[in-house]
């Protein structure tokens, strides 16, 4: 499986891990924390230091029940950090999370290479036209809803989650694909969290293996989210380090190609020695 963008090329031959940095005060798991740019930037180049493929940066919560925030203040957000990483570190990746055109479009002037939509081009379907001109990657994650009511009980009726989750992303794929944006630089993302309860999560955990049928290189958001605390009965989402490693060793048997984790080095060094225990 390969996965272009820029004029790069990635092969994977084992998981990528993409590091999350939240510029943000309200995110569920670590709001506030890398609000400033200077601190951003910091944890940036920390986490490609610590072993990530893919920086992705948000500047909008989509946790349960978020707000909303403007697309000018998304930009002021993430815009200088991107510019700052890319002015320090040309060649590391960026991915920019958004489903606003207006940030995608000035987070890819400023050097993103990645353009990492959790609405799969529902909310701005422009999108995939600022993605296709720019030769970007282009991520699509399934969703219902917005972060303010996915979590809603509507949102929550599937007839089968898996046939309806691969049915939204063919049809974004294909969306994608019609204005433009070539397959080898879509990435699918089933939504681990994303109008889904912990039933559902666990249920597409186990059959994810079978959303690689459609050609597409997969990408898994499981890092501290609620479903793992809820099974751990851990409240507080920065206890749930072990219970991320385990489903991440867990993709990386099921072959997902890219892992969005908070705790690079950890998730590194968990893969590493299940590889080596592999080997043996």
């Amino acid at each position: 499986m390969r996965f272009c963008f820029r004029n790069r090329e990635v092969v994977f031959d084992a998981p990528c891990l993409m590091g999350i940095v939240n510029v943000t005060p309200d995110s569920f798991s670590d709001g506030g924390d890398f609000f400033d740019t200077g601190a951003a930037f910091r944890h940036c180049l920390k986490l490609h230091a610590e072993g990530a493929g893919i920086i992705d940066i948000g500047g909008e919560s989509t946790r349960p029940n978020a707000r909303e925030v403007s697309a000018d203040e998304e930009i002021s957000r993430v815009v200088p950090v991107i510019a700052a990483v890319k002015k320090q570190k040309p060649e590391l990746v960026i991915s920019v999370d958004t489903r606003k055109a207006q940030v995608a479009a000035a987070a890819v002037e400023a050097g993103a290479d990645i353009i990492n939509d959790v609405s799969g081009l529902e909310h701005s379907p422009e999108i995939a036209e600022i993605a296709a001109a720019n030769a970007t990657g282009l991520v699509l994650m399934h969703m219902r809803g917005k972060p303010e009511n996915m979590q809603n009980p509507e949102n929550l009726l599937y007839e089968d989650i898996l046939s309806d989750v691969a049915g939204f992303l063919e049809k974004a794929a294909q969306k994608a694909l019609d204005y433009g944006v070539k397959r080898e630089n879509i990435i699918l993302d089933p939504g681990i969290g994303f109008a889904k309860d912990t039933e559902q999560n666990l249920l597409l955990l186990r059959e994810i293996g079978k959303l690689r049928a459609s050609g597409f290189p997969i990408l898994a958001g499981h890092s501290r989210k609620a479903f793992i605390g809820k099974l751990l009965g851990q409240e507080n989402p920065k206890d749930r380090l072990a219970g991320t490693i385990a489903v991440t060793l867990y993709l990386a048997l099921q072959q997902v190609e890219i892992l969005r984790v908070h705790d690079v080095r950890e998730n590194r060094d968990a893969l590493k020695m299940f590889k080596f225990c592999a080997q043996v």
